[in-house]
């Protein structure tokens, strides 16, 4: 008889200890969450030359420049914001047209408004200037395209801190994809228009307009 108590006993306390370890599982498992469950599903990585549709492109441009109410550095966290919005591919297809049009620009005119505007422009300067530019809106950067002098309406430069937007899609395929954006279309690297000097008179020759606004005096 005390040996059927016995193994009764024993086989009770198995079971309470498989039943507590259950729990101290669950209660894991409820802390720091299970590996599988943990991990969040990527979308895969896709290469693409098509670019965004133009009217697309400039409102979410549009978007992310209202929701920051002028401030540069909140307009790239915004337009992060809409980018994952969209799927991966998309993101590819927006940085398609963000860097076809940043490689429209690659001109001696708009290297001599950078460099007047900040008192001196470096090539790293230019790139970051062009990607603000982009940033600034289809209307001020279509009538700069059309007219360099235009620039002088600019109400806000950004004390020449133009880094940071040109980056963004690149951040947020990351975040979608878990992988590095693929190389998507070739940005064009051949600048065009008439070198100017910057020692002596030329650039204040060359753009008077931008010259008396922004003048390196």
């Amino acid at each position: 008889m005390k040996k059927l108590i016995l193994f009764v006993l024993v086989i009770s306390s198995f079971s309470c200890s498989s039943n507590n370890k259950k729990g101290e599982m669950g209660i894991f498992d409820k802390l720091f969450g299970k590996k599988e469950q943990s991990s969040t599903p990527k979308e895969p990585v896709q290469n693409s030359e098509k670019l965004m549709d133009s009217d697309k492109f400039w409102e979410i441009i549009a978007t992310s420049k209202s929701n920051s109410s002028g401030d540069y550095e909140k307009q790239q966290t915004e337009l992060e914001k809409e980018l994952l919005k969209l799927t991966a591919i998309e993101i590819l297809e927006f940085d398609n047209k963000f860097r076809t049009l940043r490689g429209e620009v690659y001109n001696w005119d708009f290297w001599a408004a950078a460099y007047i505007i900040n008192g001196g422009c470096s090539d790293d300067c230019f790139s970051d200037f062009r990607g603000w530019l982009i940033g600034q809106g289809k209307s001020t950067f279509e009538n700069a395209v059309k007219d360099i002098s235009t620039l002088t309406q600019l109400e806000n430069t950004n004390d020449g801190d133009w880094e940071g937007l040109s980056y963004v899609p690149t951040d947020a395929y990351e975040k979608k994809t878990g992988n590095d954006m693929p190389q998507g279309i070739r940005e064009n690297i051949d600048i065009t228009g008439l070198e100017w000097d910057e020692e002596g008179d030329d650039l204040q020759n060359k753009y008077p307009e931008l010259w008396k606004t922004f003048g390196m005096n």
